[in-house]
């Protein structure tokens, strides 16, 4: 019998997998199937590198709607855990946080920022945001003598006024007073009386966003992590940016993030940006579209991994092998959560013939991939309750019925977006 998971955590992925085909937010290295060299690459040469806390970077991760990005980034997300990284990852939307608004990012990026978990965290209840980083840190240094004085070197004095007075009222035991100014590094308005009597001058607005997000890197960077990695996911089939004019600003963001890395202002910060299709965010005339292709175009390989573009689709994993891998790595989850031992002939068919009828489904709007994973859970269930091997006409009937399922929830989120 091969290693067995939790049982709770087997059984949240079992759910959150054969629901909608998304990627659980814990557990994805137990089904990661063909990205161990971009990760193998990732590791050895930027978050296993000795001068790791000097290097920052800009990755552009490419990969088809349902292909796998939100299962990549919490990949590269696990991995930064394992060297003591801080983490944040935000889900853009063009409603709540489209990247031509960097406030609004910066505000999702604090509310999000995790520091490293372990799996015992993951079953329990754990905090993330600025607000548990600050409550951490403060609990580690305490007894240190003057650990207001341990904050310096950030760009904004606004923002370290803030964090030196969040923490002042932590030592003098005023909740009240901590949770108030913890609201402005949420960027939130605070009281003008507060704004004066810590010094705060700065508004975390349009303006100012990029450089309290400087501050911020430059704040985790002297508090022991060895950095902060950033996972901006556009989820959805189109992009956060609805308007020309807001692409052009979103791209000039991007730019501007891409220029950055690289100088000492960004100590171990990553980026890593992970959008459908490419043409999409590049398709345009003018200045920054070129500008921007030139900055992306490179690709990201083990012979060049200071390339930029980590293209999804281009794993050296054929389809018919992926999805053999991949079921017999979900397999070994269900086991797990229903505390039960397949028939392994009864299993290696039947995983052939969901993966046989995905592959046939590839040009539909949905990825194979997603529909793959969604039917074979559903298939997992049955040969549970039957004992039979599910043939290809049942794989079809299967992955029929859940694409169907897939393309009526997908178009009536569209629809809530557009209401």
């Amino acid at each position: 019998m091969a290693h067995r998971i939790d049982q709770t955590l087997a059984r949240i992925m079992i759910n959150t997998i054969g629901g909608y085909g998304t990627p659980p937010e814990f557990g994805i290295e137990y089904y990661t199937v063909g990205l161990e060299p971009y990760l193998k690459v990732l590791e050895d040469d930027y978050f296993n590198f000795p001068g790791r806390q000097s290097i920052s970077t800009f990755k552009l991760i490419v990969g088809n709607y349902g292909g796998g990005k939100t299962h990549f980034l919490y990949s590269i997300r696990d991995l930064a855990w394992k060297y003591n990284y801080a983490t944040s990852y935000v889900s853009l939307s063009a409603t709540e946080c489209p990247f031509d608004r960097l406030e609004l990012v910066y505000k999702k990026i604090v509310s999000n920022i995790c520091t490293p978990l372990t799996e015992k965290d993951m079953l329990g209840v754990y905090e993330i945001g600025i607000e548990a980083l600050l409550r951490k840190w403060y609990n580690q240094v305490r007894k240190e003598r003057d650990l207001i004085s341990l904050i310096k070197g950030l760009e904004s004095i606004s923002y370290a006024n803030c964090i030196k007075g969040a923490l002042s009222n932590l030592v003098a035991d005023d909740e009240d007073g901590f949770l108030s100014l913890i609201q402005w590094l949420k960027g939130e308005d605070i009281a003008r009386e507060l704004k004066l009597r810590y010094r705060i001058s700065e508004r975390i607005d349009r303006t100012s966003a990029f450089r309290m997000l400087r501050s911020l890197i430059q704040f985790i960077n002297t508090i022991g992590y060895s950095g902060v990695i950033f996972l901006f996911d556009e989820a959805e089939r189109g992009m956060s940016i609805s308007s020309a004019r807001d692409k052009r600003r979103a791209l000039d963001n991007l730019r501007q993030i891409v220029d950055e890395c690289g100088n000492s202002r960004l100590p171990g910060a990553m980026f890593f940006y992970a959008v459908p299709d490419e043409n999409l965010l590049l398709e345009g005339t003018g200045g920054v579209y070129e500008a921007l292709r030139q900055r992306l175009r490179s690709s990201f390989t083990k012979i060049n991994p200071v390339g930029v573009k980590i293209d999804l689709e281009k794993i050296e994993v054929a389809a018919e092998d992926f999805l053999l891998r991949l079921g017999e790595k979900l397999a070994r989850i269900f086991e797990s959560a229903y505390d039960f031992e397949f028939d392994q002939n009864v299993l290696s068919k039947s995983i052939k013939n969901i993966a046989g009828s995905a592959l046939e489904m590839q040009m539909l709007d949905i990825s194979y991939r997603r529909i793959f994973v969604v039917g074979m859970i559903e298939a997992f269930q049955q040969i549970r309750n039957f004992k039979t091997v599910v043939d290809k006409d049942t794989a079809r009937e299967i992955l029929k019925t859940r694409t169907k399922e897939l393309l009526e929830r997908e178009k009536e989120e569209v629809e809530r977006e557009e209401f």
